[in-house]
């Protein structure tokens, strides 16, 4: 069993987030600056590679109804490519994991100024959660 990486794709930042190598556990990782699909590829290649990971979940921003927008073209979009790359991907519905990670850190008393690039590596983990969980 290898290790699991969470994406949280969006147009300014991308959050991610791994698994324990026994995938039971989800962690925040680093939240990387979007600057095109192409760099972003060779990021994450980079990662997969130094973590030994085993598959890529990438969070499938779905709108309430269920339709898809953008985003889900983005999302779709890096899995082709990886999946080119021979990396296993899965879609995850994540549509309202950036919601709850803001609520989560806001709890916690982080101010929304201050929990911009951690908001993205909290939602990505919570992906990453929801696919562990499953699993199970």
């Amino acid at each position: 069993m290898g290790r699991l990486l969470a994406v949280d794709l969006g147009a300014k930042r991308v959050g991610l987030a791994l698994s324990d190598p026994r995938q039971r556990l989800a962690s925040p990782l680093a939240t990387l600056a979007f600057k095109g699909e192409r760099k972003l590829l060779a990021e994450l290649l980079t990662l997969i590679r130094e973590k030994e990971v085993e598959a890529v979940i990438i969070g499938l921003p779905l709108r309430e109804d269920g339709s898809e927008g953008r985003g889900c073209q983005m999302a779709r979009g890096l899995a082709g490519k990886l999946e080119g790359r021979g990396v296993p991907t899965v879609l995850w519905d994540e549509r309202y994991s950036s919601r709850e990670a803001e609520a989560l850190l806001k709890e916690g008393g982080l101010k929304r100024r201050r929990a911009v690039g951690k908001i993205d590596r909290v939602a990505a983990s919570l992906i990453l959660e929801d696919y562990l969980s499953s699993l199970a």
